[in-house]
C-alpha cells in the first residue's frame, strides 16, 4: 500500500475487526489479507509517524507506516471514517502471545486541560504507571483465559512481575524452558536497544505502549533451532555487548518482536532533550525482565 492511500473505498479493500487487539480503543481494523491494520486517524499520531520517518534509528522500533485511508462505505458508524495504515505486527505468527505495556510515568498530553491533568496524574498514581513507568494494559496467550482490563489496572509493584511471568508461561509449557529464557533475553536486548535510541532523540511519548509478541508454535521454534540460529544466543546469558548486534538481527525472523505503538499523545520536541519519564519506564521494564530469568516460571492458568 502506498503512502497517503486516501479515499480508498471498501469496494477495493476488505475490512474486518482486528482479531488480536488486546488493549486501547476499539475500531481497529484488519485490511485485505491481514498484513495491514487500519487504526482510527488521530492527527497528532499521523504527524508523529510521518516525522519519525526522518530518524532511521527510531523508525526501526515502530510499526511500518503506510499512510492514510478513508472508508467510503460500510455501516453508519464507519462510513467516511479515516484511518492510518500500519504494519500488522502479528502477521505470520501461528500462535501469537501478545502483551501491551504502557511506558512512562506521565500519561497526559501537553495541551490537556487542568482538570484532565489532575485526573491523569491521579490515575497514574493509582497504578504502576506512577511508581514504575510500566503498566500492563492487556495480554493474549493461547490456552489462557483472558483477564479483564480492570484486573491489569489493579496490579501493584509487588504483583506486576507475576503478570509478566504469566505472559511467558506458554513458552515454557508449550515449547520448553530454554525457549522461555530465549524469549525473555531477546526482549531484554530489544528494550535496551530502544532505550539507547531514546537517549539520542528528542521526543515526548505520553501514554505510549510497547507491544510484545512471540510465537508459541513448537514447530516453528524447532525449525529455528534446527537451523542453528539460537545456539549462540542460548550461550549468551551475560548479554555480552559484542554479541548484541548478531542477536538483534537474528531475532527479527518472525519468532518474536517488540515495537513502540500508540502515539496519539506523542511529539518530536527539538531542543528539549530526551524523554526522561519514558526512559525511566524502559529501565524499570528491563529490571523486571531480568528478574524473571532468575525465577521459576508461573504455570499457565495458575
Amino acid at each position: 500500500m502506498a503512502n497517503h492511500a486516501e479515499n480508498t473505498t471498501s469496494d477495493e479493500t476488505q475490512f474486518q475487526l482486528l482479531e488480536h487487539q488486546v488493549a486501547g480503543h476499539g475500531g481497529v481494523l484488519s485490511v485485505g489479507d491481514g498484513k495491514v491494520v487500519a487504526k482510527p486517524l488521530v492527527q497528532r499520531e499521523q504527524e508523529f509517524y510521518e516525522a519519525s520517518a526522518q530518524c532511521a534509528e527510531f523508525k526501526a522500533f515502530i510499526p511500518e507506516y503506510y499512510g492514510t485511508l478513508q472508508q467510503q462505505d460500510g455501516d453508519d458508524s464507519t462510513a467516511g471514517s479515516s484511518y492510518i495504515c500500519l504494519e500488522n505486527l502479528v502477521d505470520g505468527y501461528e500462535k501469537p502471545c501478545i502483551l501491551d505495556v504502557k511506558i512512562g510515568t506521565r500519561i497526559h498530553d501537553i495541551d490537556a486541560s487542568p482538570e484532565k491533568v489532575a485526573r491523569m496524574i491521579g490515575k497514574a498514581q493509582e497504578t504502576t504507571t506512577g511508581s514504575l513507568g510500566v503498566r500492563i494494559c492487556g495480554m493474549s496467550v493461547p490456552g489462557m483465559t483472558g483477564q479483564a482490563r480492570d484486573w491489569f489496572a489493579k496490579l501493584t509493584v509487588e504483583t506486576i512481575r507475576d503478570a509478566f511471568a504469566m505472559y511467558f508461561s506458554a513458552a515454557e509449557s508449550v515449547v520448553s524452558a530454554e525457549y522461555r529464557r530465549f524469549v525473555i533475553r531477546q526482549f531484554i536486548l530489544e528494550v535496551e536497544d530502544l532505550a539507547a535510541v531514546i537517549r539520542s532523540v528528542e521526543t515526548r511519548m505520553y501514554a505510549s505502549s510497547l507491544l510484545f509478541v512471540y510465537d508459541v508454535s513448537k514447530a516453528r521454534y524447532e525449525q529455528f533451532v534446527s537451523e542453528g540460529q539460537c545456539d549462540k544466543k542460548n550461550n549468551n546469558d551475560n548479554n555480552n555487548e559484542e554479541d548484541t548486534d548478531d542477536e538483534e538481527e537474528e531475532s527479527s525472523d518472525g519468532l518474536l518482536d517488540v515495537k513502540a505503538i500508540d502515539f496519539a499523545h506523542s511529539h518530536w520536541t527539538p531542543g528539549q532533550g530526551h524523554d526522561e519519564l519514558y526512559l525511566f519506564g524502559l529501565e524499570k521494564l528491563v529490571e523486571i525482565l531480568r528478574g524473571l530469568l532468575a525465577e521459576e516460571p508461573v504455570a499457565c492458568g495458575e
